[in-house]
């Protein structure tokens, strides 16, 4: 059986049982998804749970954060947010680790939800990228482009996705596992 956590805020919380069932099962057989994610959730809070996470010796560890971190009344600067992602990265040495790299925030007159912009989110998007493997990240904007495209909604309230969106991040999610298995090398360093 292969064991997939879901570690990090709410882009992951959100994994309904649906969800976390159609991840499982396109993952492959024999997935079992656990999901460790909550809502408001910074990389300050996945490195001081890290620890606990890791001793379900996880195969597969997939990564949000940044979105709330970027927050303004409670940022958490970037260079601290590297160290924390970093740390939790090195927390699964014997996990594939991917990142979902967060997604575009709707700004209505510059700004999205609780003063978010994407220009702030950017480094954010960066550090996780770079800290998991480029090859590791899941770029949620390329992989909803086409719905954006169709002018479908990618949002449900300016920030979270919309369940379309969601189908869609859950097949390159499960693409990149598939792929992370069949390849057989863990976590990078």
């Amino acid at each position: 059986m292969t064991s997939i956590v879901l570690y990090g805020d709410s882009m992951l919380a959100r994994f309904t049982k649906t969800r976390i069932d159609r991840l499982e099962h396109q993952a492959g057989s024999g997935a079992m998804v656990l999901n460790c994610a909550a809502g408001g959730w910074t990389s300050e809070d996945g490195s001081r749970r890290a620890k606990a996470v890791a001793e379900l010796a996880p195969d597969v560890v997939v990564l949000s954060f940044g979105t709330n971190d970027s927050v303004p009344e409670r940022r958490v600067e970037p260079d601290i947010f590297a160290a924390n992602v970093h740390r939790i990265v090195a927390t699964f040495p014997l996990a594939h680790v991917l990142g979902l790299v967060p997604p575009s925030v709707m700004e209505r007159k510059g700004v999205g939800p609780r003063g978010r912009t994407n220009s702030l989110l950017a480094p954010y998007r960066a550090i996780l990228r770079d800290a998991v493997g480029h090859d590791r990240a899941i770029e949620t904007d390329r992989v909803l482009a086409s719905l954006a495209l169709s002018g479908a909604p990618v949002h449900v309230d300016d920030l979270h996705l919309t369940d379309d969106a969601y189908d869609l991040v859950i097949a390159d999610m499960a693409r990149q596992i598939r792929l992370l298995l069949y390849r057989g090398s863990p976590a990078v360093s």
